[in-house]
C-alpha cells in the first residue's frame, strides 16, 4: 500500500502528510459516509464510490468516491471516532487499494511505509508470517509523534499560500515551499471544536530513522548482496519485493537500515519457501513414479 502515494491532504483532515498540498475538500460530506458514495451513484462516467464500518472500534469507518469535478481524481477518508480522520486525495485509479488498506489497523502512512495504529508506530510490512497468514508488525524502537503543533513555530504564519481547490489543482506542479506556511494556513482554517493541533499527526521521529542511520544505494546491494547497477533497475521498475525508500533528497533515494535488514530477511524466507516447495514438489513425483 505504501507504494501508492497520495496527491494532497483535504482541508478537513486531522492527519497532513507532509509536503502535500491542502485542497479544498468542501463540496465532498467527509462526515457523511453514505454521503460520499452517494456522490458516486450520482456522478457520470466511471464515476465510483463506496463506504462501510469498520469493526475496529464502534463509529469507526472508511470511504471513498470519484471526484465529481476532476474524474481522475478521488477522495479517500479514513474515520476513527477517537483517533481523528485521514482526508487524501488520489489518483481515482488508486481510491480501490487506500480503501482496502484501510480495513486493518492502518490508520495512516509515513516515510516509505512506516504506519501508525493509533498507539504504536511499526516498520513497513515485509516479513510475511506463515503461521498467521500475515506480515510481521514490527514495532519502531523508541519511536516519537512529531505533531502539527510541534511544527507550527511562532515563524509559521500563511504568508503568500492559498487553498486550492480541486480544479485548481496542477498533477505536475512542485511540492508547495515552505510546507509549514501551507500547515498553518490549514490550521487557521480548522474550527474550533476540531481535534486539537497537539493531536494531529505529521510523521515520526526515531533513532532508526536519523540521517546517519539512512544509507543508499551502494550499501543497500551491500546488505542485499545485489549489484548497484540491477538494483537501480529494480528501483526504477519499482519491483514488488524493493522497499520504498524512506527518504529521497537530490536525486537519491535513502533507506533506514533497519528496513533493509527486513528486506533481506524477506527475500531469504522467500527463497527458502520457494526452494522447500519446489523439493517436496519433487518428493512427491518420485512417489508417485515409484
Amino acid at each position: 500500500m505504501h507504494r501508492v502515494q497520495p496527491l494532497a491532504n483535504g482541508l478537513h483532515t486531522d492527519h497532513p502528510v507532509p509536503g502535500l498540498p491542502f485542497i479544498d475538500d468542501s463540496h465532498i460530506p467527509v462526515d457523511d459516509p453514505t454521503g460520499v458514495e452517494a456522490i458516486a451513484r450520482r456522478g457520470e462516467g466511471a464515476s465510483r464510490g463506496r463506504w462501510e464500518q469498520i469493526p475496529e472500534a464502534e463509529g469507526a469507518w472508511i470511504a471513498f468516491t470519484t471526484d465529481p469535478i476532476r474524474q481522475d481524481l478521488a477522495w479517500v477518508i479514513r474515520h476513527h471516532p477517537e483517533n481523528g480522520r485521514t482526508i487524501l486525495l488520489v489518483r481515482d485509479k488508486d481510491a480501490v487499494l487506500w480503501h482496502s488498506s484501510w480495513r486493518g489497523p492502518k490508520l495512516l502512512f509515513r516515510q516509505g511505509g512506516y504506519w501508525w495504529d493509533g498507539t504504536t508506530w511499526y516498520r513497513p510490512d515485509q516479513s510475511w508470517d506463515a503461521a498467521c497468514k500475515n506480515f510481521s508488525h514490527r514495532p519502531v524502537e523508541d519511536a516519537a509523534t512529531v505533531t502539527a503543533a510541534d511544527l507550527l513555530e511562532e515563524n509559521s504564519r500563511p504568508r503568500g499560500v492559498r487553498l486550492l481547490s480541486v480544479s485548481d489543482f496542477d498533477l505536475g506542479a512542485s511540492p508547495p515551499e515552505p510546507w509549514n506556511n501551507h500547515l498553518a494556513l490549514w490550521a487557521s482554517l480548522r474550527a474550533a471544536d476540531t481535534r486539537p493541533l497537539s493531536q494531529c499527526v505529521v510523521r515520526l521521529s526515531a533513532p532508526e530513522l536519523a540521517a546517519d542511520q539512512l544509507i543508499g544505494v551502494p550499501e543497500m546491494s551491500k546488505i542485499g548482496k545485489i549489484e548497484a547497477p540491477t538494483l537501480r533497475i529494480y528501483i526504477a521498475r519499482v519491483q514488488r519485493d524493493m522497499p520504498p525508500p524512506q527518504v529521497k533528497a537530490n536525486g537519491r533515494s535513502l533507506w533506514a537500515r533497519t528496513v533493509a535488514k527486513d528486506w533481506v530477511e524477506a527475500r531469504d524466507c522467500s527463497h527458502k519457501s520457494a526452494v522447500a516447495e519446489f523439493s517436496s514438489s519433487d518428493e512427491d513425483l518420485t512417489a508417485d513414479q515409484s
